[in-house]
């Protein structure tokens, strides 16, 4: 049994000492080692047994965007009746069910969440910095009148939209500049207009009605501007900050936008500099780094009011792409991307993310929120760990992911459990079980017959949680030519409970 697979198993330890050595190989590396893997698992599967009958794919797909359940629940598959040995078995004797279910393969597509109600709802909250650099001169003006300027601007062009709500906040507005008065202006941040509705008239009085004063309270401004947004079921939340200077009040604002990314509300910090110094803009690009945002410099008022529109309408237009990488126990795993690429074939590696500093990651735990182009965009998720529970070629799972201006298409991917128990089964059937995956309409082995040799686990045994990639699979019996169970789901975050029966 161990020199049949040896090859496989030689196979897997090259690949394991590739992943751990070299980190995630390239595009077309990966290709040509994904290539040599499948060849090598097919030629030993040919010399095993004669393969399955190939079955047209008639089944309709699975469910592309299903949410993850953070709970495993057992789920019963479809169980075929159990066939005798005959004297002299063949496929005229096979099982009706075992013709009854073909091999479906039709790939996986992500596509933007269904909306209730009349769409997405953005929350957008303007945050302006009033300390005292503000009364310095730019373009011919003071920095305050260029900004009063462009809010002008703005707000004229601010749509009518009923899922629209913009707020104003001002932040360093009291005290001085003076270290007696640092105290008092380190406290001071006010909402001036609620995110509420589109209040033209009084987004239009009170962005005359400030002056420029003390401190610069960042990281007390972004933390109270956050609290002014509210989590909820297709809602967008968004501030975007005006400054020109870095914290002078001794906070951190990379670590409060880092907070708000996290939090409930999924709040994007946008950071507009404004006249800054190369040195100092450098302190403040963390900001949007670390919430999915962007960081734009601009040095006079006319380029204040365009980035600030421009800004507006990415937030009400904006596409994203969230990937969500899950494990069969519901918790956060590490996956790997690789051939990530739009319909023309162009690479989504190499670049950074379109609307953020954040440059795109082939190779990431848990969730990563892109900000893309609407449009069609194809991926292939494998494992970045040792384990492998299924042949290795079955590894890599091919995924498609349409992407719809100002929508979000979620893409949940990883690996799913799927634990055999048996439930009656005499124990010379058993020996002879195998378990399938529909691979480009056939049935592929993916765990095969016999006991495990040493710690090779992608060989069938019974009360074992195997991880297995997403699928349909079903358990073959070699011996009898029938199908034991059929259409075994495996979803990410899932765990399927496979009791096998007479």
């Amino acid at each position: 049994m161990i020199n049949r697979y040896s090859g496989i198993a030689c196979v897997l330890l090259i690949t394991t000492i590739i992943a751990a050595c070299g980190g995630a190989p390239a595009a077309n590396d990966q290709a040509s080692l994904r290539a040599t893997v499948e060849a090598e698992v097919r030629a030993t599967l040919a010399a095993q047994t004669p393969p399955t009958e190939v079955l047209p794919p008639t089944v309709t797909p699975l469910p592309a965007t299903a949410t993850p359940a953070l709970t495993s629940t057992p789920v019963e598959p479809t169980l075929a009746p159990f066939a005798p040995a005959a004297d002299t078995p063949s496929p005229s004797g096979a099982s009706a069910a075992a013709t009854a279910a073909p091999a479906e393969d039709v790939p996986v597509v992500f596509s933007p969440q269904e909306q209730s109600g009349t769409g997405t709802t953005v929350n957008i909250q303007l945050v302006f910095d009033a300390s005292g650099s503000m009364a310095q001169r730019i373009g011919g003006e003071t920095k305050i009148q260029a900004a009063r300027r462009a809010m002008e601007r703005v707000i004229d062009s601010l749509p009518d939209n009923p899922n629209l709500n913009v707020g104003f906040r001002v932040f360093g507005h009291e005290g001085d500049s003076s270290e007696a008065q640092r105290a008092r202006s380190c406290q001071s941040t006010a909402l001036l207009v609620p995110v509420q509705g589109v209040n033209k008239e009084l987004l239009r009085q009170q962005t005359s009605a400030w002056e420029p004063a003390g401190w610069t309270p960042i990281s007390l401004a972004l933390q109270r501007a956050g609290e002014d947004l509210r989590a909820g079921e297709n809602v967008r939340n968004v501030i975007i900050m005006v400054s020109d200077g870095e914290e002078t009040c001794d906070g951190d604002p990379c670590a409060v936008a880092a907070a708000l990314a996290a939090s409930e509300a999924e709040v994007r910090i946008d950071v507009v500099g404004f006249g800054l110094e190369p040195q100092v803009a450098e302190t403040l690009r963390c900001i949007t780094e670390n919430s999915g945002g962007r960081y734009i410099d601009v040095q006079n008022g006319d380029a204040l009011a365009q980035t600030l529109q421009e800004l507006i309408a990415a937030s009400l237009k904006r596409s994203t792409l969230r990937f969500i990488g899950i494990g069969p126990d519901g918790q956060p795993e590490h996956v790997h991307l690789s051939g990530f690429r739009d319909a023309q074939g162009n690479s989504m590696f190499g670049a950074r993310n379109p609307e953020s500093d954040k440059q795109i990651e082939a190779t990431f735990e848990g969730e990563q929120l892109i900000a893309l182009p609407p449009g069609e965009y194809r991926f292939t998720v494998s494992r970045v760990d040792n384990r492998g529970d299924q042949v290795s070629n079955h590894y890599f799972t091919d995924y498609t992911a349409i992407v719809e201006e100002g929508r979000e298409t979620v893409a949940v991917i990883g690996w799913g459990g799927v634990t055999f128990i048996n439930d009656g089964l005499p124990a010379n059937v058993i020996k002879d079980l195998r378990v399938e995956k529909a691979v480009k309409g056939k049935w592929d082995t993916s765990i095969f017959t016999g006991p495990p040799p040493g710690d090779i686990k992608f060989y069938f045994q019974l009360d074992y949680q195997y991880h297995l990639a997403p699928g349909r699979y079903r358990v073959y019996d070699t011996k009898r030519r029938t199908v034991l169970v059929d259409n075994i789901i495996v979803e990410p975050g899932k765990a399927v409970t496979v009791r096998l029966r007479p």
